[in-house]
This record gives structure tokens, C-alpha cells and sequence, in this order.
């Protein structure tokens, strides 16, 4: 049994010495942190030594009791927003360092990050991360301008990766996830009425961009594509799938058609919505302490787990993840079991493609940052 961790975040600040364009800013690195500065603005300061050095993450590891974590791409320096010669560039100067990177270690999954405002751009880069660098997910920053992910213009790019037999990671920014349901100004932190805003942003995108990959036929169109919603809790999936089953038209005594949907007439949907959710991966924090009613809801579920690392807001959980897990009563051993490996392994294909699995690699000390 393999134990991933499957939501860590890293960003090699290394990786700006392979970027020529003049808009991508410096790393200021100082008293074992680094300050981000693009455009005369710090997008991020006191980056900690952690976000960028994977010797540092195996003491960690080790205490959780984690074999293996996925390194997402962090969301402040690599956003959607900027022009895209720079944005282009950034993608590949990013994915050739992870890459170079986790080659001296055995207990990393590297995910590629791609510019997807540009989507040719986008399958090119991700077909070379996959082919040629051997990353083994590729992460969106879920929905942007008016850009769904469902949006058929986004189909080339999900072909190119139900090819590659990779998962989609779905990652927002949180703010931006908020404001899109809330018009709430983030950085206005003092506001009562915006407390907990936050923790709502996440859920109500995926449930959102969930139904809209259901209805749109994404699923129908690419049978084998996985996709993964991070940091969003998997509370409410129950109700989701039990929501849009409900939205099928029908009459008192009919079951649900999924061929028609409410007030939409006849549609192409194959299946029942919460069937599709055979495709889709969620990642739960280890204090939902209803886990177990929420997996007696979804018994073919596919939950995962994350802590975080090594970010320290509510979703953090390290380094008592597996802990907090373990806390909750009435988890079974096989659930616990699939939400710490078999899951996992499906997400990423390594029950497919054991040679993709992490393994006899030499563990040296990383390139400097």
C-alpha cells in the first residue's frame, strides 16, 4: 500500500533563471525566504524555503505517514492573468524544472501546469510534459473570463489528455472562486460579513463547473477522462449527485430520464449525472468528521486526501493528516485504504501504468533554488 498525499504545492523559484521575457519578474531571496516582484508589485512574499526544496519535505512525510505527494502548482505566481508570450513561456520554464527536479527523487508525482487561456499552446505543452518529460497530471485553474470548463472550445485540449491517460487537477485560486459567487473584495479582511466566505468559494465553483461538465457531455465525449477538485472537502458530492439526478424531467411516477433534462427538453446524456461521477475525484480534508455518512452515500467513491503542505490555512492538515483520518470513527479499513492509495492510483494510472508509479530513484539533495 502506497500512501499519497495528494495535494501539496511547490514552485521551484529556480525556475525564472529559463525565462527570457522581460515582464517575468525577480526573485528576491532573503533570511531563508524569497519575495516575488513582477511589475514593480511583490505577487508574493516571504515565500518559506519549503514551497521549493523537496529534501525538506521528507521529515514530514515520514511523521505523516505519506509515501508519495503530488506537487500542484502554486496558484500566485502562475496565474491566468497576463499576456500570453509570458504566460506560454512560464508553462514551460515551470514543467522542465519539476521535471529536472523530481528526477533525483523517488517519492514525487510532478504536474504540469499550462497556460490555458491559450489551448493550442496548452495541448502542444502538455503532450511534451507527458512524452517527453514524464509529468503525470496536468492542473487548470478551473474556470476564467467567460471560459467554463466545459466550454467546447477546451474539447482538443481534453482528447490530447484522455490520450495521454493523464488526470485533469482542478485548482482555482480561492479569492477568485469567492468573487465569482460572492462579489466579495478579498483583501478586505476586518468585514464580519465576510467571514467564512472563503471556505464557501471552493465547493460552490466545483459544484458548479461539475454540472456543467456533466450536462455539456464532456464525460459522453471522453469516457476515460479523470478529473480531481482540490481543497473544496467532499461533503457535498452526496447532495450534487443526488441534486442533478433530481433535475431530469419526468413525471410523478417516471423515473428520471437522462436524456432530458428540467425545462431543456431532450439532451445527449448517456447516463444518470451521478454516474459520471465515476470520472470525477475529489479530495476530502481529514476534519470532515461525517466522512463515513458521506462515503455510505458514494460507495464507489473517489475520495482522496490532502494536507496542503505547506500552505496554513483551514485546509491544511499536516503534519497530522493521516491522524486526523485515523480520528474519525466509523471509517473502515477499506475506505481508508482507497482514500489514502487505491484512489489514487486510479486517478493518476498507476494501476495501468506501473512503470508511471514513483520509484528507485536516487534521493540526492535538490538543485538549489
Amino acid at each position: 500500500m502506497v500512501n499519497v498525499d495528494g495535494d501539496t504545492h511547490y514552485w521551484p523559484t529556480r525556475m525564472l533563471d529559463r525565462v527570457t521575457h522581460p515582464g517575468k519578474g525577480e526573485v528576491r531571496i532573503h533570511d531563508g525566504a524569497a519575495d516575488y516582484i513582477r511589475d514593480g508589485k511583490a505577487i508574493w512574499e516571504r515565500i518559506p524555503e519549503s514551497r521549493w526544496s523537496l529534501e525538506n519535505r521528507y521529515a514530514i512525510m515520514d511523521q505523516e505517514g505519506f509515501d508519495l505527494q503530488v506537487l500542484i502548482p502554486d496558484n500566485r505566481p502562475l496565474p491566468y492573468e497576463m499576456e500570453p508570450d509570458l504566460g506560454c513561456e512560464l508553462a514551460i520554464a515551470y514543467n522542465d524544472t519539476v521535471a529536472e527536479d523530481i528526477a533525483e527523487y523517488d517519492r514525487f508525482i510532478g504536474v504540469a501546469w499550462v497556460y490555458l487561456p491559450d489551448i493550442e499552446a496548452s495541448v502542444r505543452e502538455v503532450r511534451r510534459t507527458v512524452e517527453e518529460l514524464g509529468l503525470q497530471a496536468v492542473k487548470v485553474m478551473g474556470a476564467f473570463g467567460d471560459l467554463h470548463l466545459s466550454d467546447k472550445r477546451l474539447w482538443p485540449f481534453y482528447e490530447e489528455v484522455e490520450r495521454l491517460d493523464i488526470p485533469v487537477l482542478v485548482h482555482p485560486v480561492a479569492g477568485v472562486a469567492q468573487n465569482r459567487f460572492f462579489a466579495t473584495d478579498t483583501r478586505v479582511a476586518n468585514r464580519p460579513d465576510l467571514l467564512g466566505v472563503g471556505a464557501l468559494g471552493l465547493p460552490f465553483e466545483y459544484m458548479a463547473e461539475i454540472a456543467r461538465l456533466v450536462f455539456s457531455g464532456v464525460f459522453d465525449e471522453f469516457p476515460a477522462l479523470r478529473v480531481g477538485f482540490f481543497e473544496g472537502g467532499a461533503g457535498w458530492v452526496p447532495f450534487l449527485m443526488n441534486r442533478l439526478d433530481h433535475s431530469m424531467l419526468r413525471g410523478h411516477e417516471i423515473e428520471p430520464n437522462p436524456r432530458q433534462t428540467l425545462h431543456q427538453g431532450p439532451e445527449t446524456l448517456l447516463r444518470k449525472p451521478s454516474e459520471y461521477f465515476e470520472q470525477i475525484y475529489v479530495a476530502a480534508v481529514s476534519w470532515e468528521a461525517y466522512l463515513p455518512e458521506i462515503l455510505a452515500l458514494w460507495p464507489n467513491h473517489n475520495v482522496i486526501i490532502g494536507s496542503d503542505y505547506d500552505h496554513g490555512d483551514a485546509i491544511a492538515t499536516w503534519p497530522r493528516t493521516i491522524e486526523g483520518l485515523d480520528n474519525i470513527p466509523g471509517l473502515s479499513p477499506e475506505d481508508r485504504r482507497k482514500i489514502l492509495s487505491d484512489n489514487a492510483s486510479r486517478l493518476f494510472g498507476f494501476d495501468r501504468h506501473p512503470e508511471r508509479l514513483p520509484s528507485g530513484r536516487a534521493r540526492t539533495s535538490p538543485t538549489p533554488a
